[in-house]
């Protein structure tokens, strides 16, 4: 790689880091709104929160990494020609494979960057983000407590405690149980801890009493330093991980089980997802030689190439988007896959055809005809001044 080469690539580096920090952490903000909620509805600790939402960043990235190189490519090319330092690489004798092959190097890198994190780093933390959001909903002092609320977990049950700490033990806690209505029990304690054994939910309290009513409507009251309640019934809840389509590797999506196979739609969305992974890392090199193509070809214009990266952006950006309909749509259809490969290899071979050939493109014939016209205009009004003056 010569100088001039390392030089353009510094260029479209930095511009890359800068955008694809920018959209992940615009990216990251959004996902959070989605996650507050649950964290604060289950008084979960800010770190939860944060384990939560970096999480799911890899996603993210996962999502906006081809968009991310494609404007980075755009700025840093348009940089170049309004430095005039392409016109200066052309004059020197740099063919456009040349000029294009830093932004070709570092779009390969981003590639397989992207696919690394499709094909191992995206399920593993979207696993370990599942568990964690499993344990959040199956907390059960916060599902089944609100400090200083009288709550009712379940019909004839309602639980009270004026205090809940950190470590989840409970302060000053009232249990009023009437499920059975011969003997609705009052359970009074001054601390209360909720915990699993054995698969069983377990509450224990300590330094209290049992109040109950007699037949002859007297209070009965038994006195403890530990008692035990078992609240399994009352908060009965599935424990089980369930494993959705984008928290599976490749070879699950790609190689469903036999229980799976019972669900088509449920195989085919699999199928698209698998090939989603490993298709959407082309389009960094798609949309780079897309960016190449309309900015590296061409002559040098004094006012600017805004039409041209007007142009360049909506094409791209358009592109993208017909690719995540063919995602959605290879739901439905399975044939439809083969044209998630189809469209970013299509576009890389035709941009990367004209940004190599060495045919000279022209803006249109029809310029051609306007400046023939105004030639013919231009001399008829010499010919008619002239035969104005010789009178």
């Amino acid at each position: 790689m010569t100088l001039l080469q390392r030089y353009f690539r510094s260029q479209a580096f930095w511009p890359l880091v800068i955008s694809l920090s920018a959209l992940a952490t615009l990216a990251l903000l959004t996902q959070s709104l989605s996650t507050i909620d649950l964290i604060v509805e289950n008084r979960q600790s800010a770190f939860v929160f944060l384990k939560v939402t970096v999480l799911a960043l890899p996603q993210l990235v996962s999502i906006i990494m081809p968009l991310a190189v494609f404007m980075a490519m755009m700025f840093a090319l348009n940089r170049l020609n309004v430095d005039s330092e392409l016109v200066v690489a052309k004059a020197s004798g740099m063919s456009p494979s040349q000029i294009a092959s830093p932004a070709l190097r570092l779009a390969t890198m981003a590639m397989i960057a992207h696919l690394l994190i499709n094909l191992w780093l995206q399920p593993l933390s979207f696993r370990t983000m599942r568990a964690a959001l499993l344990d959040v909903r199956t907390d059960i002092a916060a599902q089944m407590l609100r400090p200083g609320e009288f709550i009712q977990p379940a019909t004839g049950v309602t639980v009270y405690a004026r205090e809940i700490k950190a470590s989840g033990e409970m302060q000053d806690v009232l249990i009023y149980d009437a499920r059975s209505a011969i003997e609705p029990l009052t359970h009074i304690a001054k601390s209360g801890q909720i915990s699993n054994f054995n698969g069983r939910t377990l509450l224990a309290l300590k330094d209290g009493n049992i109040q109950t009513l007699t037949e002859l409507d007297t209070l009965d009251l038994i006195e403890f330093e530990t008692h035990i309640i078992d609240l399994t019934d009352i908060m009965a809840m599935d424990p089980v991980l369930r494993l959705k389509t984008s928290d599976k590797y490749l070879h699950e999506l790609l190689n469903p089980t036999d229980r799976e196979r019972a669900n088509p739609k449920g195989i085919r969305k699999s199928i698209a997802e698998g090939h989603a992974r490993l298709s959407a890392p082309i389009y960094n090199i798609a949309l780079t030689l897309l960016a190449l193509a309309f900015l590296v070809r061409g002559e040098y214009q004094r006012t600017g190439y805004g039409r041209k990266i007007a142009a360049c952006a909506v094409t791209g950006f358009i592109i993208r988007l017909i690719g995540f309909a063919l995602t959605s749509a290879a739901e439905g259809e399975r044939a439809l896959n083969a044209l998630q490969y189809g469209l970013p290899i299509g576009l890389s071979l035709f941009c990367g055809a004209y940004l190599l050939s060495r045919r000279r493109w022209t803006r249109k014939p029809f310029a051609r005809r306007r400046k023939v016209a105004a030639r013919e205009i231009l001399a008829q009004k010499l010919v008619s001044q002239s035969g104005a003056a010789s009178t």
